[in-house]
């Protein structure tokens, strides 16, 4: 019983650690994505007030110009999660 409890809590730490890298990673690829283009201070000022589907149609828009940074579906969906989970 013993054995099954600190597997669990070590399986658990690990799944914690990789979100929080993942995370980190995530903002990183935002910070990234969006200054290449214009100010940080921008995209914070939205913090909290679009939801998911108004970010998705910002970020689509935003990559969709010509010298936008080329991300990946994946990449795309990350940083509209990211971007939605901000609060001001």
């Amino acid at each position: 019983m013993k054995t099954i409890r600190v597997m669990t809590l070590g399986a658990a730490l690990l799944c914690l650690g990789a979100f929080l890298a993942i995370a980190g990673d995530t903002k990183e690829l935002v910070e990234k994505t969006c200054s290449s283009c214009h100010d940080m201070g921008r995209v914070r000022a939205a913090y909290g007030v679009k939801d998911q589907t108004a970010w998705s149609a910002t970020v689509a828009r935003m990559l969709a110009k010509g010298n936008a940074p080329a991300v990946t579906h994946e990449e795309h969906g990350l940083i509209v999660d990211w971007l939605s989970a901000q609060e001001k």
